[in-house]
């Protein structure tokens, strides 16, 4: 069976959390981000974790990374901006979301957020109760969401969009 493979753009230094918070939803996640100052303060804490979810940090830009993996299960994207500090890379937006679509599996997955640098009311739709159709998926919340009232993170299923009849 292949890793469900979560992945965390533009991550910066945001290394503990999540491992817990994906953990339920995937065994592997992969972190990225441009600035390869982060690489000490990763291995640091690669030290001192236990290793309940494999994990690797990447020094790169999203975009290449996302093009590098052969698979994502779970889009992992929070405390993202576009002013300073921030990635400015609208990764819920429609210049990036389909290439994060493209690694999905066939039956789907997960986007865990808090809307971070949303474009084109993306976010806001998924969060719906009419959810979204868009790229040839369909986005739901989740019936359950165990992140939101703790941390602020929506779970969103991501399917394939089935044309109405």
């Amino acid at each position: 069976m292949p890793h469900r493979v979560a992945f965390y753009p533009c991550c910066c230094n945001d290394f503990v959390e999540p491992i817990s918070l994906v953990q339920p939803y995937a065994d592997r996640i992969v972190f990225c981000d441009v600035d390869g100052g982060l690489e000490l303060e990763w291995r640091v804490h690669e030290s001192k974790r236990s290793r309940a979810v494999k994990a690797e940090f990447r020094i790169d830009d999203a975009r290449k990374v996302i093009a590098s993996l052969q698979r994502i299960d779970v889009l992992f994207y929070r405390r993202d901006g576009d002013g300073e500090g921030g990635s400015a890379l609208f990764v819920l937006g429609d210049s990036v979301l389909p290439s994060i679509l493209a690694k999905f599996p066939s039956q789907g997955g997960l986007i865990i957020t808090d809307g971070s640098n949303s474009r084109d009311c993306n976010f806001e739709q998924m969060i719906q109760r009419s959810g979204l159709r868009k790229h040839g998926w369909g986005f739901n919340l989740a019936l359950s969401q165990p992140l939101l009232e703790s941390h602020g993170l929506h779970i969103i299923r991501v399917q394939p969009d089935t044309p109405a009849r």
